[in-house]
């Protein structure tokens, strides 16, 4: 089975679903609307120099994208973002193709009658459509699209590297470990997260905390954690490959996001699988997963004192902790494991190809 995969170059869950189809033995290629680095498949860059506003930019790449995909003839075209390469897929009519949602697409696009319009056709006309959370599968489904092309799962994480160490959960004495990895943007809102901290300084309790990630806001966000009086306290580590964050995460003992909006969290789903506690913000995508005081705690969206709070209520009462750290381990791998959800979209796959028996041209050639 000859399966396309449409994405931004760059795009970061992207590797991950290459690698799984291409070690399986199917013929995988990766057409990237934009440039991006090496991906160990077939790559097809279809990006180009034209610059224009907002995602009209990615018109020019749609439209070489679709003579890339026709010559190809996959059997399964799969797109990801629904406003740049859902837009693609659609463009290519080539059948049977999977969408998915990964959050801002859908949650961002809807606010606007154009790109509201715009998804619902590109939804109706998938064959099948995956929200990466039930609060987008919401959305979605708000656009008037079936429930029976809907498939709600995540890509999940490598539960094999991302492991359960066991043991006692922080050493008596040490300084409170905490660590963030989401991308240092405004969404994940870190001055909340300074902003506490800065509380609990205040209050003389001992910690470290430690961003990891990449984004615009890092000379903002350092300058920011000096004014309030933890630069010291603060370390920021800058992108990281993927394969070294199981073992930054094991070195911590509270994993923090205070994230405004949010599909599933990969990164929550990270720490939770590692045995770190999770200290999160109090939206849907979170409750999910967390039941605050059960397995996780959760602070009020955008209020430092909130998180404050919450860490303080942990170190009051830290024997939750254990019996949170399994609860959390199970679930992971239970709806979180990534072998188990691949399989579960190769599965999607075959299906879709014995309703759409061959990758199936729909729209007529143009020029």
């Amino acid at each position: 089975m000859r399966i396309c995969f449409i994405a931004l170059g760059k795009f970061t869950h992207i590797p991950a679903y290459l690698e799984y189809f291409a070690e399986a033995g199917y013929d995988v290629h990766f057409v990237a609307l934009t440039p991006g680095p090496a991906r160990g498949v077939p790559t097809h860059n279809v990006g180009g120099v034209v610059r224009l506003p907002s995602k009209l930019g990615y018109l020019p790449a749609m439209w070489r994208a679709r003579r890339v995909v026709r010559s190809l003839a996959p059997d399964i075209v799969h797109a990801h973002y629904a406003t740049s390469a859902g837009l693609a897929a659609y463009v290519c009519g080539v059948h049977p193709y999977v969408v998915t949602a990964h959050g801002t697409d859908v949650r961002q696009g809807a606010k606007s009658i154009l790109w509201r319009s715009i998804l619902r056709q590109v939804f109706q006309s998938a064959d099948c459509v995956n929200p990466v959370s039930e609060e987008l599968k919401d959305e979605i489904l708000g656009l008037g699209i079936s429930p029976q092309k809907v498939e709600t799962f995540t890509l999940g994480i490598d539960t094999r590297r991302f492991r359960f160490p066991g043991g006692h959960w922080r050493a008596l004495g040490s300084p409170l470990r905490l660590i963030c990895t989401r991308q240092l943007e405004e969404v994940y809102d870190h001055r909340t997260i300074i902003g506490a901290m800065a509380i609990l300084a205040r209050q003389r309790i001992d910690f470290r905390l430690t961003l990891v990630g990449g984004g615009a806001l890092r000379e903002r966000l350092d300058a920011y954690a000096r004014e309030q009086g933890i630069g010291e306290r603060t370390t920021f580590v800058g992108a990281v490959p993927n394969g070294r964050l199981p073992e930054l995460l094991r070195n911590h003992d509270v994993y923090l996001s205070a994230s405004t909006s949010d599909g599933t969290s990969l990164s929550l789903l990270e720490a939770m699988a590692s045995g770190i506690y999770p200290v999160v913000s109090d939206i849907r995508a979170n409750r999910v997963w967390l039941s605050h005081g059960h397995n996780g705690l959760l602070h009020r969206v955008s209020e430092p004192q909130s998180l404050a709070d919450c860490v303080l209520a942990l170190l009051q009462d830290p024997g939750q902790v254990q019996k949170a750290l399994r609860v959390n381990r199970e679930l992971v791998e239970l709806r979180g494991d990534r072998t188990a959800n691949m399989k579960h979209l190769e599965e999607v796959y075959h299906r879709l190809r014995r309703k759409v028996p061959s990758a199936t041209p729909l729209l007529a050639e143009v020029g």
